[in-house]
């Protein structure tokens, strides 16, 4: 059962590890004011994971057509894909550029908003991250944390570790 749980809590870590990054980068582009980016950092998390995917899925369909685009003949690459292949591209670059014009509007016309929004909704993830680690872990820490103590206390001398654990000479 205990195994179950770890796992469970592994992947629910990591989700929000993910996420994170995820709901900054949405976060820098969202229009509106402080609270408002934040919001949409947070509520847009889920439609900017689907369109993630859809983003990574649809990379090399968008490079084959590319590629097709520049080493067929105009005859032949319409044949192949009609009328609307090049403007399915255009739309795939267009969503990319619009968000980073957008991210460029927010930083130049409010920067410290946009950094501080993105900054909090990026800890708040991370810290939840931390939160879930610290209880799948039993606050004890990992194998290999506990192994990174054990072999800096023999080192660098620090002292030594008792039988339960790992007992800190001194606060850093």
């Amino acid at each position: 059962m205990r195994l179950i749980a770890n796992l469970f809590l592994f992947v629910i870590e990591y989700c929000f590890k993910l996420a994170a990054p995820l709901a900054a980068l949405i976060a820098t582009a969202a229009r509106g004011g402080f609270f408002a980016k934040m919001m949409e950092g947070f509520q847009s998390l889920p439609e900017a994971v689907r369109e993630s995917i859809w983003w990574i899925k649809n990379i090399p369909e968008v490079g084959k057509i590319v590629n097709d685009y520049n080493t067929l003949t105009a005859a032949n690459f319409n044949q192949k894909y009609g009328s609307g292949a090049v403007n399915y591209v255009m739309d795939y670059i267009n969503e990319g550029v619009s968000y980073f014009q957008q991210v460029y509007m927010n930083l130049s016309e409010h920067p410290l908003v946009t950094v501080i929004a993105a900054l909090i909704v990026f800890l708040i993830f991370y810290l939840l991250a931390r939160l879930v680690r610290f209880v799948r872990q039993e606050g004890q820490g990992s194998f290999i944390t506990k192994f990174e103590r054990r072999a800096g206390d023999r080192v660098f001398k620090r002292g030594s570790t008792s039988s339960s654990g790992y007992e800190p000479t001194e606060w850093r």
